[in-house]
């Protein structure tokens, strides 16, 4: 069996109006915290799922070894059984002479007929217990049987369900592939103006650097980065499953002179708003489908404390988050 090796996720659509304020933020965050939790939950319900799938074929493979011993036992216990019963036809023809012979040598024989009918009472006995047991044992057997095969159907249907669950983590992560693909595709003359495209966690991390959007401290889109958008607005529209998730992140520089712009926070929000505005102006995105979110200067691509460093943190990243309801489905069952 297969491990499941890709984490599953689950985004609720969002109708985000053009200006969120700090408590929808701190919500949102909230919101995103708690479901990456539930993704979480839903690896370590996989992964239990897996294992007790391993423990009910342990169970299958030493119930069949037990029903193999247990006929085998059957069996021996049917060649007593008859060999008991031969043993007795003996005895009775041997009781049945000595009865005839009773008249005759009365005296003679009455110790040896005691004899018989003591160890015929005996073996009679005996084979009463033998047979009992033989039917306890096959009463036990019919039992095991019984439930080796609720065990063996229970099985088959986790086996059918786990496998249906790779196959649909195997078909989102090459659509997801595909969906890079076309990315690259369509991006491709970006590339060198700070736009990276990659997977992660099963999700498309779309990266654009204040370089290709912004300019410093400012928070209109270049023009640069309007043709960039309007080409990954081009893609989007013909990907509905996914939805659409734009992260503002700045530097650790504290701003200045930006008006209603008091901090980092202000700024990552309201850059990640004017992308989200234009895509769904421009772009005819359906904003239904996009959520803006501000990470402020607290989730750094390089914590070292350079202009280099600081320029890469300052970006915006677009994440596509492809559906999880199948999955779920198939979990929940």
């Amino acid at each position: 069996m297969k491990t499941l090796r890709y984490s599953i996720l689950l985004i609720l659509p969002l109708f985000i109006p053009a200006c969120v304020s700090i408590g929808t933020f701190d919500e949102m965050q909230a919101h995103r915290d708690a479901l990456q939790i539930t993704v979480d939950s839903l690896k370590t319900a996989t992964a239990g799922l897996q294992s007790r799938v391993d423990e009910l074929t342990k169970e299958n493979t030493a119930l069949k070894d037990q029903q193999t011993i247990d006929h085998t036992l059957i069996a021996e216990l049917q060649a007593m059984t008859d060999t008991l019963k031969d043993r007795v036809r003996t005895l009775e023809n041997d009781l049945t002479i000595s009865q005839q012979n009773y008249e005759q040598s009365k005296a003679k024989n009455s110790a040896e007929i005691k004899k018989l009918l003591t160890n015929l009472e005996g073996l009679q006995k005996d084979l009463a217990t033998r047979e009992q047991k033989l039917r306890d044992y096959e009463e036990a057997l019919a039992l095991r049987d019984s439930s080796l095969a609720a065990i063996q159907r229970d099985l088959i249907g986790r086996e059918q369900r786990v496998g249906d669950l790779e196959r649909r983590l195997a078909a989102r992560d090459s659509s997801l592939h595909a969906l890079k693909a076309r990315l690259n595709d369509a991006l491709l003359g970006f590339t060198n103006s700070g736009l990276s495209i990659n997977i992660v966690n099963g999700r498309v991390y779309v990266s654009l650097s204040n370089q290709l959007l912004f300019t410093t401290g400012k928070a209109d889109i270049d023009k640069r980065g309007k043709e960039a958008l309007l080409e990954l607005a081009h893609v989007l529209n013909t990907q509905e499953d996914l939805t659409i998730l734009v992260e503002g992140h700045t530097d650790d520089q504290a701003v200045k002179n930006l008006g209603a712009i008091k901090d980092n926070w202000d700024l990552s929000v309201v850059r990640a708003t004017e992308v989200i505005r234009y895509l769904a102006d421009e772009g005819k995105v359906d904003p239904k489908r996009i959520t803006a979110s501000g990470r402020s200067e607290y989730f750094p691509i390089d914590p070292a404390n350079t202009s280099e460093a600081r320029a890469k943190n300052r970006r915006t990243e677009i994440i596509l988050i492809p559906k999880l309801s199948e999955l779920f489905e198939i979990l929940e069952q």
